[in-house]
């Protein structure tokens, strides 16, 4: 099979479920990606969704450990390694290739502000050295740095880049990209930006990555397998259904504030708990009442784990 073939679909940043004591909770994850790979969605576990940045190097092995035992090869396991040290962020490839993940995923490191001729640096180094395939990661909302397009097309012909997921908001920047990128058999774009899922899809983009699909992976499945049946009025329902979801978590608040929210939604469909790692703040009272009750009645119906 090409890249193109097997690199493809709906790709899940998964949520970190854990217990009020900021362990990792097992059965919440093995609840999850069981949920994912039922509907034919791939787990990326230790990513932005995932709180990683608030995770010891121990909690995202264990991650991935279950992750792989859980999905047992029905689904490709993407694992993040991102980390401003750069041999943390190879030993943490190594280590992921011996728990069993099949794709790494990583981000510029994010301390200090670099150029390009420094990014260029960075990503052939990661590549040449990683054990398993390496897929870019452009998120300037967290790193503050943006990753040009023509230098992830020079760095898309290295033999161990197999992705970019980029997760960058722009009209021009996502037409820009499908252009260069919807015709490679060798190299796969994947859209971090889940409200334009199906008009990717619609124009050659190969994966989608929607936080969302952690409570209703069968909408955002759904949406993959529309486009690719020529069912384009089907895909826009199924995506307005996704974005309406998203938008509850979302909409005006900080990155920090919608995840708390997103596992509040979760804990009430019995994913996991509502658990937040520092620095985020876990909801509680009557603000996690309010969420479980609206939730349940505006969006129970689509929730099929």
């Amino acid at each position: 099979m090409t890249i193109k073939e097997t690199y493809c679909g709906v790709i899940v940043p998964m949520i970190t479920p854990l217990d009020a004591r900021g362990a990792i909770d097992e059965e919440g994850m093995r609840r999850i990606v069981s949920g994912l790979v039922t509907n034919r969605c791939s787990p990326f576990v230790a990513g932005t969704t995932g709180e990683s940045s608030s995770l010891s190097d121990a909690r995202k092995a264990e991650l991935v450990r279950i992750a792989v035992d859980e999905a047992a090869g029905r689904e490709l396991v993407y694992a993040g390694i991102a980390d401003n040290c750069f041999e943390e962020s190879l030993a943490k490839a190594r280590l992921y290739k011996d728990l069993g993940a099949d794709v790494v995923v990583g981000h510029l490191p994010c301390y200090y502000p670099i150029d390009a001729d420094q990014m260029r640096a960075y990503f052939l180094a990661l590549a040449d050295a990683c054990p398993l395939p390496v897929v870019m990661y452009n998120i300037p909302v967290t790193t503050h740095l943006s990753i040009p397009l023509e230098l992830i097309d020079e760095l898309s012909h290295h033999e161990n880049i197999v992705g970019i997921k980029d997760s960058e908001r722009g009209d021009d920047r996502l037409r820009d990209s499908l252009e260069l990128w919807r015709d490679r058999e060798d190299f796969t774009f994947h859209l971090g930006w889940a409200a334009m899922s199906s008009y990717g899809l619609q124009n050659g983009l190969d994966g989608i990555i929607p936080s969302s699909a952690n409570l209703v992976p069968a909408v955002y499945r759904g949406i993959y397998d529309a486009v690719r049946s020529g069912d384009i009025a089907e895909a826009d329902r199924l995506q307005a259904i996704g974005n309406e979801i998203s938008d509850y978590y979302q909409q005006g608040y900080l990155l920090s504030r919608s995840f708390p929210i997103f596992k509040a939604m979760l804990y009430e469909f019995g994913l996991c708990g509502p658990y937040a790692a520092s620095p985020m703040l876990t909801l509680s009272g009557e603000e996690l009442d309010k969420v479980r009750a609206e939730v349940r009645e505006r969006f129970g119906q689509y929730v099929q784990h």
